[in-house]
């Protein structure tokens, strides 16, 4: 189960950094796209690790 969770935190980083590359997106956008129940629908605590790993 583990595993499982890390691969949907690995996966909410890659979307925050192509995010954050293609479309210059602010960390506060990006958050809010990941979770959008529109958007990637991630959970609150895997949009905050994407963010928390992003590069500045």
């Amino acid at each position: 189960m583990d595993n499982i969770k890390g691969d949907y935190l690995e996966v909410a980083l890659k979307s925050a950094k192509n995010y954050q590359e293609t479309m210059n997106m602010s960390k506060d956008a990006i958050y809010d796209q990941l979770t959008s129940e529109y958007g990637e629908k991630f959970t609150a605590e895997e949009a905050q690790y994407a963010i928390d790993n992003l590069d500045d």
